[in-house]
C-alpha cells in the first residue's frame, strides 16, 4: 500500500496513495501496524500495468466535448509571462466563413453537449462582432447543446458586450492577478502601465449586471507578497482560481525552481489564513482551494491529467489543431487541420496527450500520483521535448501546494462535517 505520512499539530497522520483517505494514528498505536491493519481492510493489491500498451486506445474518442477556438490574434497587453507572446502577434481575427468550416468539421459532435472556450493567442473579445454570431450560427448549423466560455483580460468590456453575454449565457473568466500592485508588475499595456484599474472598472460593471464571473489568476513563486493576492480576492467577494507561472515556448520568460522555497512559506501563510477563516465561517472565493479539499474529502482521485488529445483540441485561426492553447507557439506542434482532420498517430508518436498516470515510470511510485494524474503533458514537452519525462518544477510545485492543501483539509475536518459551515453546507458527511 502506497502512503505518505503527515504530522499536524502534533498527531500522525496516514494520507492513502489509491483513494485520498486520511487517518489519524493514536498516540498508544504503532505505525507500521496501522498501516497493516489498514492494508487488509482495504484489500489492496499490487497493480500490474500495461506499459507495453500505453493508453493508445484513447485514440480517435467518440465524442469531442472541448474545444477551444483562436477568435484573435494579438493583444492589447504585453503581460510579461504570457506563454504564446500575444502583444507581438500580428491583429487578426477568426472569420465567420472560418467558424462555419470549424463547425463542419465537427458536424459528426453536433448531436452531443460541446463546450466551446476561448482564449489563446489573442484578446477575443477583439473579435466581438463574431462573437455576436456565435449562438445563432451555432444552432443553425445543428449544434443545439452548445455552452460559451470566454477568458478576457477584461480591460474592453462594454455594455454592449455585458448584455449579449448574460443574454446568451456565456461563462465569463477575467484575468486579473490580485490587487493594483501586484497586478500591474505583470499584466501591463505595451507603454508599461498597468491595467488593474480598468480592468476592475469592468468587473464591478459585470456585478453591477448580476452576471456571474470568475478570476484566473496567475501566480509568481518568488512574489514574496503572495498573501496579498489571496486576501484581496477574498476581501472583495471575488470568485478566483489560480495557476503557477511556467516558463514560455519562446524563452522570454522563464522560471527558477529556487523561488518555490518561497511559494512553500507563502503557503503556509496562506493555508494559516484560510483555517482561520473557514474557521470563523467566512465565505471562501478561492474556488481552486475549496474544489480541492473537496476532492480530499470525497477521494477523488484521478487517473489521467486532461483530456487534451482525448475529448478536447485548440483551433487557431487558421484552422490547424493542436492538443490544447499551450501547443499553438509552434506549427510544429500541429496534430491536423479542420480540412484533413486529425493526425493521432502524431499525437501517440509524440506522447502529446496524458496518460494514465502509471503509465508514466516516473510516477508510478508517487504519492501525489492520484492529485497530479503525471500533471501537464504540454509542460513536459516544453521543458524536456520528452512527456514521459517529468517536470522537475511542476512536481516542486505540486508537493509544496498539495502537501497545505492536505493539512489544512485535516485542521479544518470538524468544519467540513459539522453540517453548518457556510462553505461545506451542501456536502455529504
Amino acid at each position: 500500500m502506497m502512503y505518505k505520512l503527515f504530522n499536524v499539530d502534533n498527531s500522525t497522520y496516514i494520507f492513502c496513495v489509491d483513494d485520498l483517505e486520511i487517518i489519524k494514528v493514536n498516540q498508544s498505536e504503532d505505525i507500521e501496524e496501522v498501516l497493516q491493519n489498514i492494508k487488509k481492510e482495504k484489500n489492496i493489491s499490487k497493480k500490474i500495468i500495461d506499459t507495453n500498451n500505453a493508453d493508445i486506445g484513447f485514440a480517435k474518442p467518440n465524442h469531442i466535448n472541448t474545444i477551444g477556438i483562436e477568435l484573435a490574434n494579438g493583444c492589447n497587453l504585453d503581460c510579461t509571462y504570457c506563454f504564446l507572446s500575444a502583444s507581438s502577434k500580428k491583429k487578426k481575427v477568426l472569420t465567420k466563413n472560418k467558424f462555419l468550416e470549424i463547425l463542419k468539421f465537427l458536424k459528426d459532435q453536433k448531436k452531443h453537449p460541446i463546450t466551446f472556450y476561448f482564449a489563446g493567442a489573442g484578446e477575443p473579445t477583439f473579435n466581438f462582432r463574431l462573437i455576436k454570431q456565435l449562438p445563432l450560427l451555432c444552432k443553425e448549423n445543428g449544434f443545439e447543446n452548445c455552452f460559451f466560455d470566454l477568458t478576457t483580460n477584461g480591460t474592453i468590456l462594454t455594455q454592449e458586450m455585458i448584455d449579449f453575454f448574460k443574454k446568451n449565457k456565456f461563462t465569463i473568466n477575467i484575468s486579473l492577478d490580485g490587487n493594483e500592485k501586484i497586478n500591474n508588475l505583470s499584466r501591463i499595456y505595451p507603454n508599461g502601465k498597468g491595467s488593474f484599474n480598468d480592468v476592475y472598472k469592468n468587473m464591478m460593471l459585470l456585478k453591477e449586471n448580476d452576471i456571474e464571473f470568475s478570476c484566473k489568476t496567475v501566480i509568481l513563486p518568488n512574489n514574496k507578497n503572495l498573501f496579498e493576492v489571496f486576501s484581496f480576492f477574498e476581501e472583495n467577494n471575488i470568485k478566483f482560481v489560480f495557476t503557477i507561472v511556467t516558463n514560455t515556448f519562446d524563452n522570454h520568460f522563464e522560471t527558477n525552481i529556487d523561488d518555490l522555497v518561497n511559494f512553500e512559506k507563502q503557503m503556509n501563510l496562506i493555508t494559516e489564513r484560510y483555517k482561520k477563516l473557514i474557521t470563523n465561517n467566512h465565505k471562501i472565493y478561492a474556488e481552486k482551494i475549496i474544489n480541492d479539499i473537496k476532492r480530499i474529502h470525497y477521494g477523488e482521485a484521478t487517473e489521467i491529467a486532461c483530456v487534451g488529445s482525448r475529448e478536447g483540441f485548440y483551433i487557431d485561426i487558421e484552422g490547424d489543431i493542436f492538443p490544447c492553447s499551450y501547443h499553438t507557439s509552434s506549427k510544429e506542434l500541429s496534430i491536423g487541420n479542420i480540412y484533413k482532420g486529425i493526425d493521432y498517430n502524431k499525437i501517440i508518436e509524440n506522447g502529446w496527450y496524458a496518460k494514465h498516470v502509471d503509465n508514466y515510470p516516473d510516477c508510478r511510485d508517487c504519492w501525489l500520483k492520484h492529485l497530479c494524474s503525471g500533471s501537464c503533458f504540454a509542460i513536459k514537452w516544453l521543458e524536456n521535448k520528452n512527456t514521459d519525462k517529468p517536470s522537475e518544477y511542476l512536481c516542486k510545485t505540486y508537493r509544496i501546494y498539495w502537501s497545505s492543501i492536505i493539512k489544512l483539509y485535516i485542521q479544518i475536518y470538524s468544519e467540513i462535517i459539522s453540517g453548518d459551515n457556510i462553505n461545506f453546507i451542501d456536502w455529504k458527511v
